[in-house]
C-alpha cells in the first residue's frame, strides 16, 4: 500500500505522532477486578485514570513492552498475586476511581498518579 503524502497524512502531525505514541504505549481497561491485577502483578505501572462519557472509569497502564493483553490472558487464566499485593492495589485503585469520578463534576476528566 502506498503511503500518503506527509501534508495528506492525519498521522503525520507532530500531535498526532505524539498521540499515536502514547496510544501505542499503554493499556487500558475499565474492569477494575483487571486493573487491581495489572497494578498488585507489578508488570504495568499505573499511569492514570480516565472518567467516560457513560459514567465508567478507565484505568489506563504504562505498557512500553506491549505486554498488557498477555497480562489480561494470566488473568483470566487464574494467575496469583500476593494477597497483600491484591488489597493494596485495590486500596489504591479505588481511591483513584472516586477521584476520577469526582473531577467528572467539576470537569476534569483524568487523574495523574503524582508518583509517575
Amino acid at each position: 500500500m502506498k503511503a500518503l503524502p506527509q501534508h495528506l497524512d492525519p498521522l503525520s502531525s507532530s500531535q498526532n505522532r505524539v498521540l499515536r505514541g502514547i496510544a501505542e504505549s499503554t493499556f487500558m481497561t475499565e474492569r477494575l477486578p483487571l486493573a487491581i491485577y495489572s497494578h498488585a502483578s507489578g508488570k504495568l505501572q499505573f499511569s492514570h485514570c480516565e472518567s467516560t462519557s457513560n459514567g465508567k472509569v478507565r484505568f489506563v497502564f504504562r505498557d512500553p513492552q506491549h505486554i498488557g493483553c498477555e497480562l489480561e490472558l494470566e488473568f483470566e487464566r487464574g494467575a496469583q498475586v500476593p494477597a497483600t499485593a491484591i488489597f493494596a492495589s485495590q486500596k489504591f485503585l479505588r481511591r483513584k476511581m472516586s477521584e476520577a469520578l469526582n473531577n467528572r463534576k467539576t470537569g476534569e476528566y483524568f487523574v495523574h498518579d503524582p508518583h509517575s
